[in-house]
């Protein structure tokens, strides 16, 4: 199969649940690009970058320009600038900032990323504030992009996992830990993943 693009949203809990998350997946290269959004402040980015560093088989990096859809990239969203998607398969950094309340606005970036039909997407809500990201729910599952939740009793603040769960989009919920093997179930399910061992 192809590269799978998994878009991951967090805020409150959402650094600790995605880190959880990408040390229970495999040590090997698997099929996926990963794009975070977490609301998170300017100093702290750093931070996050070499917290999600640590997997083997996953390099994560903020969006400082042109980035490739590739696996084992995590690409981490800038606060201070919006990023987007091109047919061609790339996210770039657009000369404007996301829409307020959200730096980053994980709905804005969710619904960019429906362009890009030569990718099968996923998208992933972890432990958060408020309700970033519920909003795209219709135009994901209208593109057949697949909504998965962390589980509320595992959240640090499940208020965002809460409010997406709602749209009565999400199709799977689990711990991040959980949601690892789901993810790894999902490929094998589609391809072996033995070609990546």
């Amino acid at each position: 199969m192809n590269t799978v693009l998994v878009l991951l949203g967090g805020s409150t809990g959402g650094p600790a649940a995605v880190k959880a998350f990408i040390d229970a997946l495999p040590n090997k290269t698997l099929p996926v690009c990963f794009v975070l959004a977490n609301h998170i402040t300017q100093e702290f980015l750093p931070g996050l970058q070499s917290m999600l560093n640590e997997h083997p088989y996953i390099s994560a990096e903020v969006v400082d320009g042109t980035k490739p859809i590739v696996p084992g990239k995590l690409y981490i969203a800038p606060i201070n600038q919006k990023i987007n998607f091109n047919p061609n398969g790339r996210i770039y950094l657009e000369e404007a900032c996301w829409e307020a309340p959200f730096a980053p606005n994980i709905s804005q970036m969710f619904s960019a990323v429906t362009s890009l039909e030569q990718f099968k997407k996923l998208a992933i809500i972890f432990s958060g504030m408020d309700d970033d990201g519920a909003s795209s729910a219709d135009i994901l599952d209208e593109n057949d992009v697949e909504i998965w939740c962390q589980t509320l009793e595992t959240c640090v603040q499940a208020s965002m996992p809460l409010n997406m769960m709602r749209t009565g989009k999400v199709i799977y919920k689990d711990s991040p830990e959980g949601l690892a093997r789901q993810l790894c179930d999902y490929l094998e399910s589609h391809h072996s993943l033995d070609q990546y061992a």
